[in-house]
C-alpha cells in the first residue's frame, strides 16, 4: 500500500474545513479523545506497567477514530487537514507489511535496528546523547563524554550551543544558522578525534528553522552533518497542530533519503486527562506524521504540564502507545531514558532515569536517544537494559517496577525537598581529562548496588 504523497497534505491545508480559532479544534478534538477511549476499553491502570494485548489494541484502535475523526490543525491556514479512516488504516498497514529496518552511520558506528516486542531479548541500541541548554567553555568535553564512551553505538540527539562568539542561537534569524554551523564543526572534529567519523549524530536540534537545517547538510563537506547521520524533525505540535516549517522539513527529508525524526509527544493533564488518553494521543500523533513524513523509527514521549516526566503515568501512556505500535506498524521506537532537569546528574535524577529504562526496555523500545546527561550515565542506561532482559516472567517484572517507581518518587521527594539543583556538568566532570568526577561516579555505582539488590541480578 503506498503511503499518502506529501504534497495531498498541502491541497488539505489549504482547502480543509476552517476553524478560526485551534481552541474549537481542541474541544472537539478531546470530546471525541475521551468517547474513543471509553469506546476501546482504554484506562489507566495505575497498579500495572506491563501493557497488555488488549490494552494495546485499543489505543490503536482510538487514535485511528481520533485522527479519522478531527485530522491535524494547521496554524497557518487555520484549516484541518483531514485524513480517512481507510487512509490511516492504510498508513499502518503500509510499514505493518514490511517492518522498517532504521539505518544509520558509517563504518564500525554503523547501526540497524528493527521494532522491538514486549520482553524481546534483543537488546535495545543504546544511543545516548548530549543535549539542553550547553555552554561554549563546556561544549567539547559534554559532547566528548558521550562520543568516547565505548557502549554507546550512537547519539540520538547531539548539541544546544546557547551562545557562540557572543551571538545567541535565535530560531529564524542568521545566528542561529551561525551557531549550528560552528556546532556542526565541533561535533564532526570530535568524533574525528576520538576515532568514531562514523557515528550517527541523531536529532538536529539548534537548527529549528528550514533554512538553518538544511545550511548544515553536505555530505562534500567534512564541518556539516551528513545524510547519514542525521536526522531533522518533522514535529506535529502537541495536540495535532502543524505548520508549514514541519512540511519543509518533511519534503526536504524525503528528497536527500534521510530519515526524519518523528517525534510524537503527549500532555497528561492538558487535553490528555490521563494516561490512557496519552497513549492514544500518542498514537494519533504517530500516525499523521508518518502518513505525510513517511519516516522510519518514532520517539514517543509524555510529560506532566508542568513539564515534569518519568512517573508511572507518563511511562505507561509511552509502553502502551510502543505496544500499539509493535502490535500493528511495527515501526522501530525510540524513548527517553533521562532524568528531569531540576535532578541532572544527580542520584535522584538517575533513579528517574532507571524507571524509565526498565520500563521502556519491557515494553518493546528499541533505541534509547536520551540516556541521561553525561557519558557515565549513558553507560548506566545501557547497563540496566542489558540485565532486563534476563527478567521473562511478567509478574516479576510488575513486582520489579513497584520497587524502582517507587524509590524513584522517594528520591524525587528528597531532592526536591533539599533544595538542591541538578550537578552542572563541570561538577560532574573533569573537563579538562574528559572523566566524571568522584561524586558522580559514587552515585552511579550506588544506584547499581541497590538496583542489583532489587533483583537486576546481571548488574555487577
Amino acid at each position: 500500500m503506498a503511503l499518502l504523497d506529501i504534497m495531498d497534505f498541502q491541497k488539505r491545508a489549504e482547502n480543509g474545513e476552517v476553524i478560526e480559532k485551534s481552541m474549537k479544534f481542541d474541544v472537539k478534538w478531546s470530546k471525541t479523545l475521551r468517547a474513543a477511549a471509553d469506546k476501546h476499553g482504554v484506562a489507566y491502570t495505575p497498579d500495572s506497567m506491563v501493557i497488555s494485548d488488549a490494552t494495546a489494541d485499543g489505543v490503536f484502535e482510538a487514535a485511528v477514530e481520533l485522527l479519522s475523526t478531527c485530522g491535524i490543525y494547521h496554524n497557518g491556514t487555520f484549516r484541518v487537514i483531514a485524513m480517512t479512516e481507510q487512509e490511516v488504516r492504510d498508513t499502518a498497514a503500509h510499514y505493518n507489511a514490511k517492518p522498517h529496518v532504521s539505518k544509520f552511520g558509517q563504518g564500525k558506528d554503523r547501526i540497524e535496528f528493527t521494532y522491538r516486542k514486549q520482553f524481546d531479548k534483543k537488546l535495545p541500541i543504546l544511543a545516548g546523547g548530549p543535549c539542553g541548554v550547553i555552554g561554549e567553555e563546556w561544549h567539547d568535553p559534554y559532547i566528548r563524554s558521550f562520543v568516547k564512551e565505548p557502549t554507546n553505538k550512537a547519539m540520538g540527539i547531539t548539541g544546544g550551543i546557547e551562545v557562540i562568539h557572543g551571538h545567541s542561537a535565535k530560531a529564524g534569524t542568521l545566528s542561529e544558522m551561525y551557531a549550528a554551523q560552528w556546532e556542526c564543526e565541533q561535533i564532526q572534529r570530535i568524533c574525528r578525534e576520538e576515532g568514531r567519523p562514523g557515528m550517527h549524530q541523531g536529532l538536529l536540534c539548534t537548527a529549528s528553522s528550514a533554512a538553518a537545517s538544511f545550511a548544515c547538510i553536505d555530505d562534500q563537506n567534512e564541518n556539516r552533518r551528513k545524510t547519514w547521520n542525521t536526522q531533522i524533525g518533522i514535529h506535529i505540535i502537541p495536540e495535532m497542530k502543524i505548520d508549514w516549517n514541519a512540511f519543509m522539513m518533511a519534503k526536504y527529508c524525503q528528497d536527500r533519503g534521510i530519515e526524519p525524526w518523528t517525534s510524537c509527544v503527549s500532555l497528561t493533564g492538558a487535553i490528555c486527562r490521563n494516561g490512557g488518553e496519552t497513549a492514544i494521543g500518542i498514537v494519533c500523533n504517530a500516525l499523521a506524521q508518518l502518513a505525510y513524513g513517511h519516516g522510519g523509527m518514532v520517539q514517543m514521549f509524555a510529560n506532566h504540564l508542568d513539564g515534569t516526566w518519568s512517573d508511572h503515568e507518563t511511562q505507561w501512556a509511552v509502553g502502551a502507545a510502543t505496544r500499539a505500535f509493535e502490535r500493528h506498524v511495527k515501526n522501530p521506537i525510540a524513548s527517553v531514558c533521562a532524568g528531569i532537569e531540576p535532578y541532572w546528574r544527580t542520584y535522584a535524577g538517575m533513579w528517574q532515569a532507571q524507571a524509565m529504562t526498565v520500563s521502556n526496555t519491557i515494553n518493546g523500545m528499541a533505541y534509547v536517544w536520551i540516556g541521561g546527561h553525561s557519558g557515565l550515565e549513558t553507560r548506566l542506561v545501557g547497563e540496566v537494559m542489558e540485565a532486563i532482559l534476563e527478567i521473562q516472567d511478567p509478574a516479576e517484572a510488575e513486582i520489579l517496577m513497584k520497587k524502582i517507581f517507587a524509590k524513584r518518587n522517594e528520591e524525587t521527594i528528597k531532592h526536591k525537598e533539599s533544595g538542591k539543583g541538578p550537578r552542572h556538568f563541570k561538577d560532574a566532570y573533569d573537563c579538562e581529562k574528559c572523566i566524571p568526577k568522584q561524586a558522580l561516579l559514587d552515585d552511579y555505582n550506588k544506584v547499581k548496588e541497590e538496583l542489583h539488590a532489587m533483583g537486576l541480578k546481571k548488574l555487577k
